[in-house]
């Protein structure tokens, strides 16, 4: 039994680096990234011609228009930059900080322009973000474009975009430590893992494995301040009752094969880890000779050269 399910994740390794871009029209989609090069990138309200731009080329064709909504999430990125540019030849550091934890004493003469420049600036996508208040930028609003053109996607990606969307402002750890449950990280697996298991042939299978794959290195190997083992190297029970409870459900998808080769493998080592499960663990979840190669790069090569001078 052991060397079927191992069998079964070697298998599953190398279907996890499979893209599927049967539907990615090169002609549609080097002709699109150019016209979007062609648009008045420096306006703030750019985005929104880049969105009327992406309906145009792609109302008739969903499948190459799943490509096409990630080229335009990325040029609605790439805008950021120029945007962020512009919020600090506006206000200084200390304005913008203080606007972000409301200090009442520094915003107060400025409040007004400052909530006008948030407000001006959230009709096209955009908000403000502070790293551990030191810094600050620009950054995208997760669900503006989505929104706004998630009837021009396919089912099954719309579905994946929802999903993603809805976790992107909570993410599952910080600072090496889980900021959020472990029945969260286990929902989280499961949506991604029974999409992949039910469409083997889903267009970003690549991206949505690493997704799993960040995930299940929480659960299966641990944080550095959030760990799976107690301080005798044995598995804590609720890491082992979540992982059997998954996997007595999942007996088929990659990933419950994945948690049932972990436990058994721990089983058999009276449930404590070994250097040898952290090296299976590591192994499996980041095989040394996957190659990474995003399909859009070309795509978005045409944008960051005409963009970015």
């Amino acid at each position: 039994m052991k060397r079927i399910i191992f069998a079964l994740l070697v298998c599953c390794s190398v279907v996890l680096s499979a893209q599927n871009t049967e539907y990615l029209d090169d002609e549609k989609m080097t002709k699109f990234a150019n016209d979007l090069t062609k648009l008045p990138f420096s306006e703030r309200d750019v985005i929104l011609k880049a969105v009327d731009l992406y309906k145009a080329t792609f109302k008739d064709d969903k499948e190459c228009g799943d490509w096409g909504y990630q080229l335009l999430y990325y040029y609605h990125e790439l805008a950021c930059e120029d945007k962020t540019n512009t919020l600090h030849k506006t206000w200084s550091d200390e304005q913008i900080r203080a606007l972000k934890v409301h200090d009442i004493e520094v915003i107060s003469g400025i409040r007004s322009g400052m909530k006008s420049f948030e407000k001006e600036y959230s009709k096209y996508g955009y908000r403000v973000i502070s790293y551990e208040d030191t810094s600050y930028a620009i950054e995208v609003q997760p669900a503006f474009l989505y929104n706004r053109v998630k009837d021009c996607l396919t089912k099954d990606y719309a579905y994946y975009r929802k999903g993603w969307i809805n976790e992107h402002d909570v993410p599952p750890y910080w600072h090496a430590k889980l900021v959020v449950s472990l029945s969260e990280v286990m929902r989280r697996i499961q949506w991604r893992d029974e999409l992949l298991d039910a469409h083997p042939d889903f267009i970003r299978y690549d991206l949505v494995t690493r997704e799993l794959e960040n995930l299940s290195f929480i659960v299966t190997k641990g944080l550095e301040h959030t760990a799976v083992y107690d301080d005798k190297g044995v598995i804590k029970k609720e890491y082992k009752d979540a992982l059997q409870a998954y996997y007595r459900v999942h007996t088929k998808t990659t990933w419950g094969l994945y948690y049932t080769e972990y436990i058994h493998r721990l089983a058999l080592n009276k449930y404590r880890n070994s250097d040898d499960i952290d090296r299976w663990v590591l192994r499996t979840l980041f095989p040394e000779d996957r190659k990474n190669i995003d399909p859009l790069l070309k795509y978005k090569d045409i944008l960051v050269d005409n963009l970015m001078d």
